[in-house]
């Protein structure tokens, strides 16, 4: 016996639902039968349930005639209910059940002499739309933190009888998960900045499918570093600054600060001199090595004989993690121990076809994805490219301090260091490919110096070698004192370019740098008077319809001012950061005017006279690319405007960003072709 749909008879918790009423089917064959002598017979199906105040409901349906050879079946669809039979009800147990008649006698009924019996459940409604909630990540149209950060979904049914969704992210084709008392949860992790969604429908026993529940959130590009050591303080700290204000890390006192660093002069790094006492550390653990994390540092080893601890975190008696470098295997390797006590296995990704360079600036990332869809895995990445992964079996969470430059054992720290560390940083979260790739933009990169000593021909020539000069139109002109007694003297070296704020300024025939990413932009500018009227820019990267950066004197608030738009349009939001130190002045030799953009950590800094002043934050999506030449001395809106009074000298220009150090060095008032 069978139905269809529902293949053969079945019962108990095995029982087919459908979504429409089926037909019955069974074979029948007569004993008496023989070769001469064939009786015909017919079928009986009988169908029965119990209605919804208890009460036994049946009927019964007669089919015609057939001779009951091997391999005939009669059939009835419940569709054609006998006229006055009670209706078959939905979401309940139907049992049925069929007997032959051969024109004598009636056979026994099929589950005769048994408690087994064939049982469908008929359910054509579909179900509504699952509910759909995510804790990081609520469909509010704000934006949430972020790329790199799992966040736990949860489906919840809006109908008792769901058994299963069906589920995908950003249109990919949907996935089954069984529903459990009809909810359900999956991990998922944005890899890029933007608007997302999940699609998700409920499915009912009898593979209904409810229509989709579509919920979409904003994601941002990821949340900032849970601690970051750029190693830029200065000679003779015993303290390392954390970008983020929660972690300084005590230096030991054979760490020396100050040395050129991956960009570098204008770049700096702390060396460790490989002994016991070169080391940094944080007071309290950074980060819970038990969830996703990632951790990254250029270095510069210069030696390559012995193991070397990067960055590591303590446990008890083994550490979190280990980034560093494996003399053996002569090999960088991205570790941690099965147990916080006493290790008997180490996972270990190992950057086996990377060669180790003695004396040369290496970028090492290392990634743990408690998520990943192999299972949790490590991810070892030199210079920005994946060159080692491993799955790791066991997950605990280191409680003390992060190490940078020796790694914890049971009988003390171990494998110290030995060269330059820069950059050093401690995510709470997975970095995506794109993003570890990225940390390789921030290391500056020198795209233009215009010391602007001599303009021979309106053209003053770019100290990097690969830059383009700097044209000098209108009346701009370099300024050089006759004589060094008596004429006033250059802003800085030999001369400086002179604007009289009237259709004067200076320019790059094409963009230096694209702004896309980090960047650094700097000048030194005097006024000729701090009573102008109107606003005067000093340096801007334009774009079709407005700039993407100005730097300026704003008339209104007598202040230096930074704006920074979003889109390169007429109704682009703009984000202003003023100095309210540092008060513009016409005396002198001018003030030196920086601006830092980091697109790892969403900051725009404004620095005057090598002074960081202000900061704005949450700068993750004002990153279009500027069109036009780098523009000194006016805004090259409304075919030019706001232009620039005074003097101006020293014009640097680098992709990535320039670290404080870099930033004072600059501010100096002496030429340096080094940064």
């Amino acid at each position: 016996m069978s139905s269809n749909p529902g293949g053969t008879c079945t019962w108990g918790s095995g029982r087919p639902y459908t979504d429409v009423l089926p037909q019955l089917r069974a074979e029948a064959r007569d004993p008496d039968q023989t070769s001469s002598s064939t009786d015909q017979v017919k079928m009986q199906f009988k169908v029965d349930w119990t209605d919804g105040g208890g009460t036994a409901r049946s009927f019964t349906y007669d089919t015609g005639y057939k001779s009951p050879t091997p391999g005939t079946v009669f059939s009835y669809s419940l569709k054609q209910r006998p006229s006055g039979e009670p209706q078959i009800p939905q979401n309940t147990v139907v049992y049925w059940s069929a007997r032959a008649y051969d024109g004598d006698a009636w056979g026994p009924w099929s589950y005769d002499g048994s408690a087994q019996r064939c049982e469908f459940i008929w359910d054509s409604t579909r179900p509504k739309a699952p509910a759909v909630s995510s804790a990081e990540y609520p469909a509010d149209d704000i934006w949430h933190d972020g790329v790199g950060t799992t966040s736990t979904f949860r489906f919840t049914a809006a109908d008792p009888d769901v058994q299963e969704f069906r589920y995908g992210f950003d249109g990919a084709a949907l996935s089954a998960l069984p529903a459990q008392s009809g909810t359900a949860e999956v991990a998922w992790t944005p890899q890029t900045a933007g608007r997302h969604w999940v699609t998700v429908e409920a499915y009912d026993n009898a593979d209904n499918s409810s229509v989709p529940a579509q919920y979409e959130f904003l994601v941002t590009d990821g949340k900032q570093a849970a601690g970051q050591w750029n190693l830029a303080d200065g000679a003779g700290s015993d303290l390392a600054h954390d970008e983020s204000g929660r972690h300084p890390a005590q230096a030991g006192p054979a760490v020396t600060f100050g040395a050129p660093g991956p960009g570098g002069a204008v770049d700096a790094a702390a060396h460790l001199d490989g002994s016991a006492d070169s080391w940094l550390a944080t007071e309290n653990a950074v980060l819970d090595t038990g969830g996703s994390f990632t951790v990254s540092a250029w270095v510069r080893p210069t030696a390559l004989d012995r193991d070397m601890a990067v960055i590591s975190e303590d446990g008890t008696g083994e550490p979190g993690f280990e980034l560093g470098y494996d003399a053996s295997r002569q090999a960088w390797v991205f570790s941690t121990p099965d147990t916080d006590v006493q290790a008997m296995t180490r996972w270990e990704a190992v950057a086996d076809g990377s060669t180790v360079v003695k004396d040369e600036w290496t970028l090492l990332t290392g990634v743990f994805d408690a998520y990943a869809d192999a299972g949790p895995q490590l991810r070892l990445y030199i210079d920005g490219r994946e060159a080692g992964t491993a799955i790791r079996h066991t997950q605990w969470s280191s409680l003390s301090g992060l190490q940078i430059g020796r790694v914890l054992a049971r009988s003390g720290y171990r494998d110290p260091f030995q060269g330059d560390v820069a950059e050093v940083r401690a995510y709470d979260r997975v970095l995506p490919a794109a993003q570890v790739a990225q940390l390789g933009t921030v290391k500056p990169v020198r795209k233009g110096y215009w010391t602007l000593d001599e303009a021979p021909d309106h053209v003053a020539a770019n100290t990097q070698s690969d830059g383009p000069p700097l044209n000098l139109r209108g009346d701009a002109a370099v300024y050089r004192p006759a004589d060094p007694l008596f004429d006033e003297a250059a802003l800085v070296g030999d001369g400086h370019v002179v604007l009289d704020g009237d259709g004067d300024w200076a320019d790059t025939d094409a963009p230096v740098i694209a702004a896309t990413d980090s960047y650094t932009v700097a000048a030194r500018a005097q006024l000729t008077s701090v009573d102008a009227t109107a606003s005067q820019t000093v340096l801007s990267l334009p774009g079709e319809h407005t700039d993407r950066v100005v730097v300026r004197y704003q008339a209104a608030t007598a202040q230096w001012e930074l704006a920074v738009t979003d889109t390169d349009s007429t109704t682009a939001q703009v984000t202003t950061v003023t100095d309210d130190q540092v008060l513009p002045s016409a005396d002198g030799s001018g003030q030196h005017l920086a601006v830092v953009f980091d697109s790892f950590t969403h900051q725009v800094r404004l620095y005057v006279d090598g002074q960081l002043t202000s900061t704005a934050v949450g700068m993750d999506h004002t990153r279009w690319p500027s069109s036009a030449g780098l523009q000194v001395g006016r805004s090259a809106q409304d075919g030019g405007s706001e232009y620039f009074a005074g003097a101006l000298d020293e014009i640097r220009v680098y992709d990535g960003v320039v670290d404080p150090i870099g930033i004072a060095r600059m501010s100096q008032l002496t030429e340096d072709t080094d940064l």
